[in-house]
Formats: structure tokens, sequence, C-alpha cells
């Protein structure tokens, strides 16, 4: 009986993703194996039910020549995606037939139903196409006894133990040019232009995007911003440019300074978790104050102005006193065609991923490394704390800008 591999993406969306499944698809028939591709990412396992039939199609399906022979073309994830984690499944993500096991409102550890999935599946091995949380718990299912390989996918480049990651370069590529794009704009408006990028948790590509493209200032996660001292900067930047403009690229995470965030509660309160709103209604404001409403509004939201460019800008706004062009490009940044680096990378990590099953070297992350070219990893090096890059040596959080020093932190 001919062997059979799962394949599972999980995360966000890489440029690339798609190619490295058609290849893994090509290369694992050519060698005699079956190929069961995983929809949605962990969500696929949760959601298959071994006894009840209907679920099967749902949730999984072969994968032939025919069927992946153009999606290399596509943008997306064509087997689809999610961001679960089946540790802490939350209770609306838990399954109907596993109802039972809903402990009120708190996260449910579903590994073992993850398990008895991909044993009634009839897996050999799971080639999980991840970022940093997928791969995470690619490398827990691995050690609970199911076998993973890992290849590094996500447009951050921040997966411990390699150098690259399949979408990083076309990610870094398109941000420039869009931001370069954007730049026409604010020239033509004469107006300070606000480009939202990727980062939630790590500023590297942010960092690099706007280096690269030659923007006046850069917001990271990792450094908290004043925003008068902010605007103060690119005031002065937009009165120094002959064509009367500035840009600011920021990371869809950046983050106000705490001491801050009080003074701009009007922009803020629309980030304010509804729980908190909900529990002042139902209890009628009794014991919140408005002091104590304002407090519980700036711990809910910290520092945090995550995803929300467009609050960013209004806040810029009020304080210039001047309108401002905002563009989000996070999306846009993770579509289109991957470039010759992530095509080579995409059919590379194929390669090395079947090789690593045919050896039966499972519980191994494929990766590349400057110094070796592509090598495998054991799995649970992914798990380790992120040490990618030291804000400090890349970025000046005085200036709001990257450190020209920024180009050796990109690694590839």
């Amino acid at each position: 009986m001919a062997k059979r591999i799962g394949l599972l993406t999980g995360g966000g969306d890489a440029p690339g993703q798609n190619m490295c499944l058609k290849s893994l698809v090509y290369g694992a028939l050519d060698q005699g194996y079956e190929v069961i591709g995983i929809r949605k990412g962990w969500e696929g396992l949760l959601d298959y039910d071994p006894d009840d039939p209907s679920t099967h199609g749902e949730n999984t399906m072969p994968l032939t020549k025919l069927r992946v022979r153009d999606i290399d073309r596509m943008a997306g994830a064509f087997l689809h995606s999610s961001r679960i984690d089946p540790r802490a499944c939350a209770p609306d993500c838990i399954p109907n037939f596993l109802r039972a096991r809903q402990q009120g409102d708190q996260p449910v550890d579903l590994t073992d139903q993850v398990k008895r999935a991909a044993s009634a599946i009839g897996l050999d091995a799971l080639i999980v196409l991840g970022d940093r949380g997928a791969l995470d718990y690619a490398a827990h299912l691995n050690k609970a006894g199911v076998p993973v390989i890992g290849i590094p996918k996500t447009v951050h480049n921040d997966v411990n133990g390699s150098d690259y990651a399949l979408g990083f370069s076309t990610a870094l590529a398109r941000g420039v040019r869009f931001v370069q794009e954007m730049r026409a704009m604010a020239g033509s408006r004469e107006e300070v232009a606000v480009i939202e990028v990727l980062g939630r948790t790590t500023g590297l590509t942010t960092m690099l995007i706007s280096f690269l493209a030659g923007a006046d200032r850069t917001l990271v996660p990792e450094v908290p911003f004043d925003p008068e001292r902010l605007v103060a900067l690119l005031l002065e930047d937009k009165r120094r440019n002959p064509a009367n403009y500035a840009i600011l690229v920021m990371s869809e995470a950046s983050a106000l300074d705490p001491d801050k965030v009080s003074k701009y509660l009007p922009e803020l309160s629309r980030l304010a978790n509804s729980r908190l709103l909900a529990e002042a209604v139902q209890h009628g404001g009794q014991g919140l104050t408005p002091d104590s409403i304002v407090f519980e509004l700036v711990q809910d939201l910290g520092s945090r102005v995550g995803g929300s460019g467009a609050v960013v800008t209004e806040i810029l706004e009020n304080i210039a006193r001047a309108r401002m062009l905002f563009q989000p490009l996070s999306y846009l940044i993770r579509t289109g065609e991957p470039d010759g680096q992530d095509l080579l990378g995409a059919m590379n990590f194929a390669m090395l991923a079947l090789r690593l099953f045919a050896q039966g070297k499972t519980g191994r992350l494929a990766a590349y490394r400057q110094s070796e070219n592509y090598v495998d990893v054991p799995l649970e090096i992914v798990t380790a704390p992120a040490g990618n890059v030291n804000v400090a040596d890349f970025y000046d959080a005085a200036e709001y800008c990257a450190k020209p020093e920024i180009i050796w932190a990109a690694r590839v």
C-alpha cells in the first residue's frame, strides 16, 4: 500500500506557498506516494469527524497533478488556512461533535482529536507549511506522536532555525514598490502619507521596507511612539522636502507611549474591548466611575494600536491640524506573483521535505541557512523565544527611523 502524506498550510498567506504545494504534490506522486490536502489549516483536522463521512470531503481532498496544475499562478492559500491552535480552542471554535468537551468559556486542548483525525485519514506523515504559530503547534503534535515535517512560510521571516521563510522576499519587494507608488500621490497632494504594512510582533519587515523605499519615519511594534514628537518630525520632513510631502511607514501593531494613551481616548475608544463596554451597560455603570472607565480603557488598550493605521492617522491629523493620506498595504503585500527567490525557495523546500520523508526523518524543519544552504534542523527549534533582531541595533527610537545597519538584519 502506498505511503500517504498530508499537506497543511497554517497562519498568514505568503507568496510562493502554492508553488511549494504544487512541487510537493508532483514530487510525492512521482515517488509513488498518495497526497491528501488538509483544508483550513489545523481547523480541518479539528472538524474532521472519523465517524461522520459528511465531514471528510469538507476538510480533506485527494491531491492530484491535475488538481494542482495551475495553483502556482494563484495568490492566497489553495488549501485555505487558519490561525487556530488546537491546544487552546475557544468555545466558539469547538466542533459540534466535540461540544461535550466544552468547559465553560475556557480554552480546551483538542490535540487528541487532531491525532485521531490524522490516524483516521491514514497519514504516514504531515508536512506543514506554516508561520511561527502553526509550526509551534506542529512541533507539539510531533512530540505527541504524529510524524511532522515543517516548512517555514511567513512574510515576517521570523521562524527560528531558518534564515529565510517562504514569502519574505516577495513581500519585501512588493512593500517597497507600493510605498514608492504612494509617494507620487503624497507629492501631488502635498500631504503626509501614513502607510500601514506588516508586523504584529516584529518590525523587521516594516523597517526593511521603510529603509529601502526611503521613507522619512518608521513605527515598529517593539518601540512605543509619542504622537506629538512624531508629528513634529514629520512636519519638519515635509518642510524640508522640495515637493512638500513626507512618508511614514508603520507596522500594523504600532504602539502608543503608555504615558500618552489617556490623551487620545476619543480616538482610541473605538478600539476598546467590547467586553468592558458591555459590562458597563449590563451593570448600569455600577462601580464604573468615569475615572475607572478611563483606567480600564487604558489598561485594556495598553499601548496597542493594533491593525489601526486609520486611528493613528486620525491622531496625527488632530495634532497637526492637517489632512493626511492613509493607505493600508498589509494584505496586498501578501498577494501577487512570487519573485525568483520565493519560487526557488518553494521548490527547494518541497524537495528537501520529500527527501526527509523518504529517509524517515520526521520531526524536522526544512530550513535555509546562509552558511549551509538548504538544511534540516530539529522542528523543536521553532518553539524557542524569538531572537532574530535586536531592535536597538537597527532602530533609532528617538528619531523613529531604521538605521542603515538594518540591511544586515535581513539575513538573506
